[in-house]
């Protein structure tokens, strides 16, 4: 190899014995930003990264190294070492042999540790890549940027590795990053194609892209492949639910056959003797990762002699709040539906109330016989309209009319309300009701949540002809703002096809993150507009309670009647609309409305005061129902 490098070779050792690994990094990348063809420099960054706990970056940058001085005994020494301590052993073996070929320079001795020069001594510390086990350990406590950090980690080493590059998918889609987690199903899809999860996951990310005709397709697909996948059936179907209008009756009938097939009789497990207890069972899963926790922990706390079954195995407040607070707690993670089943049935509870949803560990037992107690569907997340199994379906005035038409008039018991929640008491600043920004703007700014999967073609094209409607009015897309430039770009082209993208605004990051943006959103719009056919769910309750009035459509399903359902249990049905004319008259008089900054002041009093901020009066209401079931005469499973 030329002497060329013997200066920077020589740097490079004073830096290593005097400086930090931060300014030699540093000094390593503005010498390639310069042009520099020095392999001592991919050698000094790939050794740092290694030693900072990052092999598989480590390994990259001395590929690099090595891909332009092939010569460069010392790259290959280090990458020998490297792959052999990560368990790469071919790989190992391969620069090992192709070592003892190439002669090393004597001024570069000190630029190697002792350790990653000798590749026999690196035969005595083989070990395997611990990146994975820890970045699914992270995404189960819902760490999900430490997940995405180590499932990148092992993918550098492990490139093109199946398992890391679903989990590194996943973890993107929980960051909001759904545009990114589908390039890499994409990518994931090249090394197996007939994959059925990578096809769930794909579709799960098409959907939060707003992409939903091609999230169908995918859904199809991994339906076929799933085989006897009962997991991935049950998070597909989950999925299905949020479905657009367009592609609803596919997903209906791939969610009717998945229902079909849970309520088999072969699958159902037996409870022969009857019992006639007051033991209430609460199957425990999806609801408690979501913000409906809030409606169900205040509830939960009216009923007696319950049984807690805990499918997850994450650890949360709400969780742990209601294992202290049951007469038993069951740990039921890792159990199958038969043997948990079983477990129920031991228990004799006279009813349960099932909290799950099609989801992928939300595996729970359908029973049959005279002692299977009564299953009740209140609440899931996602909101599905129908769950297999269940006896009875607990209904508001919003959702009975779906809910006849899922179960039949006999299986409805009625509630004054189907959602509550506890408000927060101590308020923060960015809590506090602030005067209208219409007042200071001079215009209406109407504002949606910017979740991807609700931006439906159907509600792009409701909302934008809202804009017709008030001329003057904008939309601001917020509740974040960690915006994927993908996205942007999509919905800015979604509603220019409309002739109102230049009133349509994405939530600026805010300078100082002293306000998340989540808390920052109701103080710069004047009204929420719902989305459609699946409405949003809590965050609308927010907002009211935050003085925002909320505009919604009735959907034909479950999932479509939430906004409806949140608004009249807040007293407010006159901003519900039957048809896309009703709405848009309802946003637009909002927007016209003098008296709109006082509807915002007074707002939260309204809404403290009614029946969606007294989750103490559902509790009490739920608490009799359940009472009651017992001695109705009601089909069991």
């Amino acid at each position: 190899m030329s002497d060329e490098f013997a200066a920077d070779i020589a740097e490079l050792v004073g830096i290593l014995q005097n400086g930090t690994a931060a300014e030699l990094m540093e000094h390593c990348q503005a010498r390639i930003g310069q042009g520099s063809l020095n392999p001592y420099y991919f050698l000094a960054m790939g050794i740092t990264s290694f030693c900072s706990g990052d092999a598989g970056l480590g390994i990259q940058l001395l590929e690099r190294g090595h891909s332009i001085a092939p010569d460069c005994r010392e790259v290959v020494d280090v990458l020998a070492s490297l792959y052999t301590r990560v368990g790469r052993l071919a790989d190992g073996l391969y620069y090992g042999k192709l070592a003892v070929c190439l002669k090393p320079r004597p001024d570069a001795k000190d630029l190697v540790p002792d350790d990653l020069s000798s590749y026999m001594a690196s035969l005595l510390n083989v070990g395997i890549s611990h990146h994975l086990t820890k970045a699914e350990a992270a995404f189960h406590l819902g760490l999900f940027r430490e997940a995405l950090d180590q499932a990148e980690k092992h993918l550098r080493i492990h490139p093109g590795d199946e398992a890391s590059m679903l989990l590194i998918a996943r973890s993107m889609l929980e960051l909001g990053r759904p545009f990114a987690a589908a390039s890499m199903m994409r990518a994931a899809l090249h090394h197996k194609p007939a994959d059925a999860r990578m096809h769930a996951v794909l579709a799960d990310s098409m959907m939060a892209c707003g992409r939903h005709d091609a999230a169908i397709e995918h859904q199809k697909i991994a339906f076929e492949l799933a085989g006897d996948d009962d997991a991935l059936r049950a998070a597909l179907a989950g999925s299905l639910v949020l479905q657009s209008g367009a592609n609803w009756p596919v997903s209906q009938a791939l969610l009717d056959a998945f229902v079909a097939e849970r309520e088999a009789p072969l699958r159902r497990v037996n409870a022969r003797e009857k019992a006639d207890s007051p033991v209430v069972g609460l199957m425990w899963d999806q609801v408690y990762d979501s913000p409906l926790a809030h409606c169900v922990a205040p509830v939960m706390k009216h009923l007696e002699m319950t049984v807690l079954y805990t499918l997850n195995p994450r650890h949360d407040p709400v969780t742990d709040l209601l294992r202290t607070s049951v007469m038993r707690p069951r740990q039921s993670i890792g159990i199958d539906e038969a043997t948990l089943g079983r477990i129920v049935v031991g228990d004799q509870p006279g009813v349960l109330l099932n909290l799950c949803s099609p989801g992928e560990r939300a595996s729970y037992p359908v029973f049959k016989g005279e002692g299977a107690p009564v299953t009740v569907h209140w609440i899931s997340s996602p909101m599905c309209d129908r769950m297999p199994g269940v006896s009875v379906v607990f209904s508001d005035e919003e959702t009975a009319p779906v809910d006849r038409r899922t179960y039949g008039e006999e299986r409805i018991i009625s509630l004054p309300n189907l959602l509550a929640f506890r408000f927060p008491q101590i308020l923060a600043p960015e809590e506090d009701v602030l005067d209208l920004p219409r007042s200071t703007r001079g215009f209406a700014m109407f504002g949606v949540h910017g979740d991807g999967a609700g931006m439906t073609e159907e509600s792009v094209a409701l909302w934008s002809r809202v804009l017709w409607a008030v001329p003057g009015a904008h939309l601001m897309i917020g509740g974040r703002d960690d915006w994927e430039e993908e996205m942007i770009s999509w919905g800015l082209e979604a509603f220019a096809e409309y002739g109102v993208s230049n009133r349509v605004h994405f939530q600026a990051p805010l300078e100082d993150n002293a306000t998340a943006a989540a808390k920052a959103f109701p103080h710069m719009v004047d009204i929420v507009l719902d989305s459609t056919p699946v409405n949003g769910l809590t965050e609308l309750a927010w907002d009211l309670w935050m003085g925002l009035p909320v505009v919604s459509l009735r959907g034909d399903r479950r999932v479509g009647r939430m906004g409806a359902s949140i608004l009249r249990a807040a007293n407010r049905p006159e901003w519900i609309a039957d048809d896309p004319a009703g709405y848009v008259a309802i946003a637009a008089g909002l927007a016209r409305d003098p008296n709109l900054g006082q509807i915002r002041s007074e707002l939260r009093q309204q809404v403290l005061a009614s029946r969606l901020g007294n989750p103490d009066a559902l509790g009490t209401e739920i608490s009799v129902r359940l009472k009651g079931i017992r001695a109705l005469d009601l089909p069991r499973g």
